[in-house]
């Protein structure tokens, strides 16, 4: 499920398919980065800070760009 509060880092596309990146504060400290599938979560990595999280992010945004997927906001 979608947390309304969540920052959307950005989104790829390939073909008809899409993958999103956000950014959540996790009550009580941290912060998660989370990857929607086609809008559906598929996968959520909390970590200390908003730095590490973005970094995250980064780093599944060349792995995915490396295999054909392109911005798409």
């Amino acid at each position: 499920m979608r947390d309304e509060r969540a920052t959307r880092l950005w989104r790829l596309r390939k073909l008809h398919d899409t993958v999103d990146a956000e950014l959540s504060d996790v009550a009580g400290g941290g912060v998660e980065v989370q990857f929607f599938y086609n809008g559906r979560l598929s996968y959520v990595r909390r970590v200390a800070t908003r730095a590490q999280a973005i970094g995250e992010a980064a780093a599944k945004r060349a792995e995915l760009e490396r295999e054909g997927w392109n911005f798409h906001w």
